[in-house]
């Protein structure tokens, strides 16, 4: 009886150690890759990057935020054109390897692009995520995030924030000019801030949400059709995330859909063949920025 059992597990056992050796032997050319990757880290931004090092006042923490603003090439040329905006959460990964540690998402280099060819540009500030990111990304208090303080937070950015952007800079400041964005948890965040504050962005990009934070919650929040009139939603996911990240983002975008948002104000993008990293979210600008500005 015991030998039976014994020759019904070894096979298992086998694919199990087989297994096993596969991702180990992933990881390790992974971890080389990104050592390699890092070795050669270069300043990658655009001229007309600018950072801001702990500069802006976020009053209800008592500290000041850095953050990063792109203008268009064209922007000191022309002293009339005013120009929608987008903020980015996690903005250290907008414009620079070496601010992200890491691949930049290209905003620079997309929207740089679009310039050449005479397609719409806009300016982009780019907002570094806090030491306690997941509290400051995080809309409700729950009980895995006690200290959550994201409500807070987009206060913030919809007023102090928005306001200096709009006396600072030549900004388009309605709400169809106004884009959010982020990835992940700020991915997640930029779902909750578009739905909380509608009057303030008229678009978002929502890159590998992270709703299981608080599905229930964030799922059950609604616009009236007047609300979501004139939005414009990308929803992207890549295709190797593992866990919830496909099936949740994919009920982001049938809840806009179901809401009825029309068909060429919404899309939803699997990108093939990747993970949830900043490659996945590069490439997923790099086809969101055309197709909102259309």
């Amino acid at each position: 009886m015991i030998k039976k059992i014994f020759l019904f597990l070894l096979p298992i056992f086998i694919l199990f150690v087989l297994w096993e050796a596969y991702q180990f032997y992933n990881y390790q050319q992974e971890k080389k890759y990104r050592a390699s990757f890092y070795e050669n880290l270069v300043d990658t931004s655009s001229p007309t990057v600018t950072v801001l090092r702990d500069s802006i006042l976020m009053g209800y923490r008592n500290e000041k935020k850095t953050i990063h603003i792109y203008v268009p090439p064209a922007y000191e040329k022309d002293s009339t054109t005013r120009y929608p905006v987008m903020y980015f959460m996690d903005g250290e990964s907008s414009f620079n390897d070496l601010e992200n540690m890491g691949p930049e998402w290209q905003i620079d280099e997309v929207i740089n692009t679009a310039s050449k060819n005479g397609k719409p540009t806009a300016i982009v500030i780019g907002i570094n995520d806090a030491e306690d990111r997941d509290a400051e990304y995080t809309a409700f208090i729950n009980k895995d995030n006690p200290d959550a303080h994201g409500e807070k937070f987009a206060t913030w950015v919809t007023t102090d924030l928005k306001n200096w952007v709009d006396q600072t800079y030549r900004t388009d400041p309605s709400t169809t000019a106004t884009t959010i964005g982020g990835i992940s948890r700020s991915g997640m965040m930029a779902y909750y801030m578009l739905m909380a504050h509608p009057d303030i962005f008229g678009n978002a990009i929502i890159q590998s949400p992270s709703m299981w934070v608080d599905y229930d919650r964030l799922m059950a929040m609604t616009l009236t059709k007047q609300e979501l009139a004139n939005k414009k939603i990308f929803v992207s996911v890549g295709e190797k995330e593992g866990g919830p990240m496909i099936p949740h983002a994919k009920a982001v975008y049938e809840k806009f859909k179901a809401a009825g948002i029309k068909k060429d104000a919404l899309r939803f993008e699997i990108i093939p063949k990747e993970i949830h990293w900043h490659i996945t979210w590069r490439k997923s600008f790099a086809l969101a920025y055309p197709w909102l500005m259309k």
